[in-house]
């Protein structure tokens, strides 16, 4: 038996306060290190004149799993939690089974935002061609879920990611600085 402060605790007790106050302390100084690593990643990228969209999506994905695996790991210390995390657990993998098949359109959006901001086939302020919509325009935003482009006549159009991706896109910028690089070289 220790005593804390005048008040008896068991060595057990002791034991569970000092993992949970660990795990607590993980987390803290993981999130802040999350946090000074990608302000450096995204100056970098700033610097460079890159899109840093799919760094700070990346950045609050890292935050998330480092607060799940960390409280995860504080309440298995707690006495009964242990049981209600191990059904807690069952039953959050039944239920990303069932919002995986229910929002698997959503999902394929969001992947092909990603692989868009992660790829550039072409950057905000270019101008493109979607053919399967028979638009021509300026890209104003890449989002994770869609893209914005503005048409000649002032028409805002928002194109689902996953179109994007699997729809022949033409790039009328890259076309024009390609042009004008062979024309200096000339």
């Amino acid at each position: 038996m220790q005593c804390w402060f005048g008040i008896p605790i068991s060595s057990e007790l002791a034991d569970d306060i000092f993992a949970i106050a660990v795990a607590l302390v993980v987390m803290i100084v993981s999130l802040w290190l999350v946090g000074i690593v990608f302000r450096r990643i995204e100056r970098q990228m700033v610097a460079c004149d890159r899109d840093v969209h799919a760094l700070r999506c990346l950045r609050v994905a890292a935050k998330v799993v480092i607060c799940i695996v960390c409280l995860t790991a504080a309440l298995r210390h707690v006495p009964g939690m242990s049981s209600l995390l191990t059904s807690l657990l069952a039953g959050s993998g039944i239920l990303a089974v069932v919002v995986g098949l229910a929002s698997q359109q959503a999902l394929g959006n969001i992947i092909s935002g990603l692989l868009l901001l992660v790829f550039r086939p072409f950057e905000v302020g270019d101008k493109i061609r979607y053919p399967a919509e028979n638009a021509t325009g300026i890209v104003k935003q890449i989002g994770v879920r869609h893209t914005t482009i503005c048409t000649g006549d002032g028409k805002y159009l928002l194109i689902p990611n996953s179109l994007m991706n699997s729809n022949v896109i033409e790039n009328i910028t890259e076309e024009m600085k390609e042009a004008q690089k062979e024309k200096q070289e000339d």
